[in-house]
């Protein structure tokens, strides 16, 4: 039986996109719908707790451009959805550059009985910006 997830994905209330991924992506790919999502440059390290604690040791999958795993169970590209049995109401946290420290809350609302080949966008809520809002470029100097 093919399965998709629909994740709500929210970096603080007000704010989220449901995101509707197949099981059978990595977290990478989860991670790539993310930042397609929020219109993010995809310029910095990230990190899933799957245990939705911020910083914890346990069950945590690193992005592969880190040289040492150190306290990670593995990387993003190495782990399937799948592996994770989500079932619906399930949380868990995505950290995105760490030094601004994007927090995302993902929840599973729901598995629909289709395969999806290319993650997309179901709903959007609310705006972002990954760098704050800049008027004009004379503003940088």
């Amino acid at each position: 039986m093919k399965k998709s997830f629909i994740l709500t994905v929210s970096p603080f209330p007000g704010c989220y996109r449901h995101i509707q991924i197949d099981e059978k992506n990595t977290l990478h790919d989860l991670h790539d719908a993310i930042m397609d999502a929020f219109d993010f440059d995809d310029d910095h390290l990230h990190i899933f707790f799957m245990d939705n604690k911020p910083w914890s040791y346990h069950n945590q999958y690193i992005c592969p451009r880190v040289d040492d795993l150190d306290s990670a169970k593995a990387f993003t590209n190495e782990v399937k959805l799948s592996q994770f049995h989500l079932e619906k109401g399930d949380k868990f946290l995505y950290i995105f550059d760490f030094g601004d420290e994007w927090r995302f809350q993902i929840k599973v609302l729901r598995e629909v009985e289709e395969e999806t080949k290319l993650a997309y966008v179901k709903k959007s809520v609310g705006k972002v910006s990954q760098y704050g809002e800049i008027e004009d470029e004379d503003d940088w100097e």
